[in-house]
């Protein structure tokens, strides 16, 4: 329980931090309108919500695994995540500095702990995971740009990492998820809009489905 509320309470005192990060990262890119959810200026609001948010998934992840060493990459995965949602939603862009430090920031932790606890298997396993989700949703990309952008790619390949670090079912169970989700977003888009030519940001939904299915893994 101490592990938990510590970990609630960290991530709430970064909130206004990755809010801030997140804002940062809007204004170098055209927004869509008014309201902080998509285009307005970053605010209290904005960042108290970031805070709740980032507290809750820290503390759901450290009740979920404890004083085990890769919560670490739980929480930074959690992070990041949280800035890319803000800016998917925001501008429709999933930036790849944030996927990529994403990425590198779990490979670390995985790796140290690999190191540590000869987890070994288990990189290769978020290594090759990550690669190949990657390599797929590349050629998605390629025969479909109109659906699929780079940001997405990018994103399918960092969340497929941290899945794979459990092993190839849990890795199909957060990509089920993730996509599954995001498939259930585009039909609610659609019908409210009447338009199969509406377009939603995918981030959020994805990044939800993953975390989801790393909670049910372990």
């Amino acid at each position: 329980m101490a592990v938990t509320l510590l970990a609630a309470a960290i991530g709430v005192a970064l909130g206004p931090a990755l809010a801030a990060w997140a804002e940062r990262t809007v204004r170098e890119a055209p927004v869509l309108a008014a309201g902080w959810w998509h285009g307005g200026e970053s605010s209290a609001s904005q960042a108290a919500v970031v805070s709740l948010v980032t507290g809750g998934l820290f503390g759901t992840f450290a009740y979920r695994f404890g004083e085990s060493p890769t919560l670490a990459a739980w929480c930074w995965l959690s992070a990041t995540c949280i800035v890319l949602a803000v800016v998917d939603l925001r501008c429709r862009r999933l930036p790849h500095r944030i996927t990529a430090l994403t990425t590198m920031g779990g490979a670390l932790v995985f790796a140290t702990v690999a190191a540590v606890e000869g987890s070994w298997a288990s990189l290769g396993h978020a290594l090759l995971a990550g690669a190949a989700v990657f390599l797929v949703m590349l050629v998605v990309q390629l025969l479909a740009p109109s659906h699929t952008g780079g940001g997405d790619t990018a994103l399918y390949g960092a969340l497929a990492m941290h899945l794979g670090w459990f092993g190839w079912t849990s890795l199909v169970l957060g990509l089920a998820l993730a996509t599954g989700l995001t498939a259930l977003a585009g039909l609610a888009v659609l019908i409210a809009r009447k338009s199969v030519a509406a377009s939603y940001p995918a981030g959020p939904t994805l990044i939800a489905g993953a975390l989801a299915g790393i909670l049910l893994s372990g």
